[in-house]
């Protein structure tokens, strides 16, 4: 019996994941991404353990044991004086209540693991430089249709594309995703930067404001702090959805929080610090043609702050 043929399009933490999944049940998986080179945005990322079990499924539990992070001490503080307003304990609960850990991780750390598991059913199933112009779908099969003028058939498809989903504005049509009144600055800090008084017993923590949040989280084992500010505007009026920005601006922007807010800014490194515009879409009614799906930001993209973008695409 012939093994089906699968297309993933793009190689995201949802792509991947879902490669890795056909790829371990025998499918005869390809994955496509735009990009000339397989990496992921360097930033956190947080799952929870709907996602957690999900890998646990496919048998990468212990990696993702050894590269994430499952704090004890969470919690959300006031922007100003740091105090403590909801303590969070989500360590050994989230593990009683649910099965499984909520884990706080670099993206890249986990993408590397997802790409080495595929590799070892699948070492050849990676195609990057191919972005997607068209789909041509019949009775028998699927046609994609990339910009480098090459053409792959096959079975069935899944785009997972992102919120700037291709593969959906060909299946579904062209629905242009929305600004949703937020900007969110990112980024990196190496621990090593900061002095003691920048850490305390959470590992992860919010500082909220009218209009404003501070997240930051510990990853890599406390070798690094992962950050996003969010701001509340009217609009997105950038090039693109992300675009270099000044550390300066950042400090701006939170000059009234706590100095261990500042501090953590003050040390991101000048050429890694981001703006984010934060888009989503109306919801749809379906997101799947006959032999075409679509999976994640793709189908549904949603704000980031509930910590479930990659864990439902997972």
């Amino acid at each position: 019996m012939n093994k089906k043929r699968i297309a993933v399009v793009g190689a995201g933490i949802g792509g991947m994941t879902t490669a890795v999944a056909l790829s371990q049940k025998g499918m005869d998986v390809t994955i496509f991404e735009q990009a000339p080179t397989l990496s992921e945005v360097g930033a956190g990322l947080t799952i929870t353990p709907n996602a957690t079990k999900g890998l646990m499924y496919l048998n990468l539990g212990k990696e993702i044991e050894k590269i994430g992070m499952a704090h004890e001490h969470q919690g959300v503080r006031h922007y100003k004086t740091g105090e403590m307003i909801v303590p969070l304990h989500r360590g050994k609960k989230m593990l009683e209540q649910y099965g499984a850990y909520q884990f706080q991780l670099h993206r890249a750390d986990i993408h590397d693991v997802l790409i080495k598991e595929l590799k070892k059913n699948s070492p050849d199933s990676i195609f990057v430089n191919h972005q997607l112009c068209g789909i041509e779908e019949t009775s028998e099969s699927v046609e994609l249709k990339f910009t480098n003028n090459k053409k792959y058939e096959f079975d069935f498809v899944i785009g997972a594309d992102g919120n700037k989903s291709t593969v959906r504005n060909i299946i579904i049509g062209d629905d242009d995703p929305e600004f949703a009144g937020y900007v969110a600055w990112r980024g990196l800090v190496a621990t090593k930067d900061l002095s003691e008084g920048d850490f305390d017993e959470c590992g992860s923590s919010a500082f909220i404001s009218p209009g404003r949040v501070f997240a930051r989280y510990l990853v890599r084992n406390g070798d690094i702090y992962n950050y996003v500010g969010f701001l509340t505007t009217d609009e997105w009026a950038e090039e693109g959805w992300s675009i270099p920005s000044k550390v300066e601006t950042v400090l701006n922007v939170f000059s009234d929080y706590n100095q261990q807010v500042k501090n953590i800014i003050a040390a991101t490194p000048p050429d890694r610090c981001y703006k984010w515009g934060i888009f989503t879409r109306k919801p749809i009614n379906k997101w799947s043609s006959e032999k075409v799906t679509l999976l994640g930001d793709a189908a549904h993209p949603v704000v980031p702050f509930m910590g479930q973008g990659a864990t439902m695409a997972i």
